[in-house]
């Protein structure tokens, strides 16, 4: 019996439907998810995404929030997620080098914030195989 996967934002439902496996990157490390996982709730700061279903993966980057497993039920609540093929390459590189100088300047936690999301983002598109790295 396969997964039911939800993943939402606060602006659309990113991704919804039936998935054989899940990985996902929690705050205390890498969670794989299979049918009959047992119940777990993790929060996600900048996490890659991998659902696999039995004809492709899909992949996503999140951007803080939570993910829930009970019962077949995998429920994502992110701030902010995006698919891999949604992402800007050009942009979050030049975000992300922007950060790195601000960071140089002045270690802020929202120049750090900034950074981990747009390597992220670059993380996961190269891991979808849509950026060289």
């Amino acid at each position: 019996m396969p997964l039911q996967v939800s993943v939402v934002t606060p602006d659309r439902e990113l991704w919804s439907g039936e998935a054989d496996f899940l990985i996902a990157r929690s705050d205390g490390g890498d969670i794989g998810v299979l049918p009959g996982h047992a119940p777990f709730l993790g929060a996600l700061s900048h996490s890659r995404l991998v659902i696999q279903t039995a004809d492709a993966q899909t992949y996503a980057a999140v951007h803080g929030g939570f993910l829930e497993v009970f019962e077949g039920q995998v429920t994502i609540l992110a701030e902010r997620a995006e698919l891999a093929e949604e992402i800007d390459l050009s942009r979050a590189q030049a975000q992300k080098d922007e950060a790195e100088r601000r960071i140089a300047e002045s270690d802020t936690p929202e120049n750090r914030a900034k950074l981990m999301r747009n390597a992220n983002r670059l993380r996961t598109a190269a891991e979808a195989g849509l950026l060289n790295t």
